[in-house]
């Protein structure tokens, strides 16, 4: 079904169906997952696998405020590719899930990427050790593992600063303190950069089943809004 805002304290979802929760303007999505489970959900407290950082998956799901809802309609054999997809890269993230607070800022450029919204990390002799993910590219390369190309990271459109702040208001001031290095997440240059916004997500799947598997949404930076 289309995207929706939530307006009960309740929400029904499918398992892997996207969830957004709001953060700085009205409307404006701030952070999204993967339900982590099919039913009834309070919508305050939704269970999601979603990149925080850390990469929470099946073994510990991180919770959020459902505000926004939006569902492909999966079939098993789309479920099955996700899960996969989940598995493997929850694997490779699973020893940041003892770090505490001071330990994963340090870490945060090992595991946690802004632009693109999907990069691999290696090893200093080369050796690759996992994919780092946006929370919203997590959720878009999920997608893509099933064969559904909700958007073309090659056709974002650009943005800057000050929308950067407003999506990512903790590393951008992480930045500013010089504690962590743009280029470190991505943010190479002055910009604008093209980033993958939450709110995409949802417009891309505000459209009818057909049209989600057939061809990929095009956002504009409006977009990041989903009333």
């Amino acid at each position: 079904m289309p995207s929706y805002r939530v307006a009960k304290e309740g929400v029904s979802l499918g398992v892997f169906d996207i969830v957004g929760q709001d953060g700085g303007e009205r409307a404006f999505v701030g952070h999204v997952g993967l339900a982590s489970s099919t039913g009834s959900h309070t919508a305050a407290r939704v269970a999601v696998l979603d990149m925080g950082p850390p990469l929470h998956g099946p073994d510990a799901a991180g919770t959020i405020r459902a505000d926004v809802v939006g569902s492909a309609a999966l079939t098993d054999d789309d479920v099955q590719k996700i899960r996969t997809f989940i598995a493997r890269h929850a694997n490779e993230h699973r020893s940041f899930l003892q770090f505490g607070m001071r330990e994963l800022i340090a870490a945060a450029p090992e595991m946690y990427a802004i632009c693109p919204h999907a990069k691999p990390f290696y090893e200093e002799d080369g050796r690759y050790a996992r994919m780092r993910f946006s929370c919203a590219g997590f959720v878009l390369e999920a997608y893509r593992k099933a064969r559904i190309r909700l958007l073309d990271p090659d056709a974002l459109p650009p943005v800057d600063i000050a929308i950067i702040r407003l999506c990512y208001p903790m590393q951008v001031r992480l930045m500013e303190e010089g504690v962590i290095s743009p280029g470190d997440l991505g943010l190479d240059g002055d910009g604008p950069w093209p980033v993958l916004l939450c709110g995409y997500l949802f417009h891309a799947l505000d459209r009818d089943g057909i049209a989600v598997r057939r061809e990929a949404y095009v956002p504009i930076v409006e977009h990041r809004h989903f009333v």
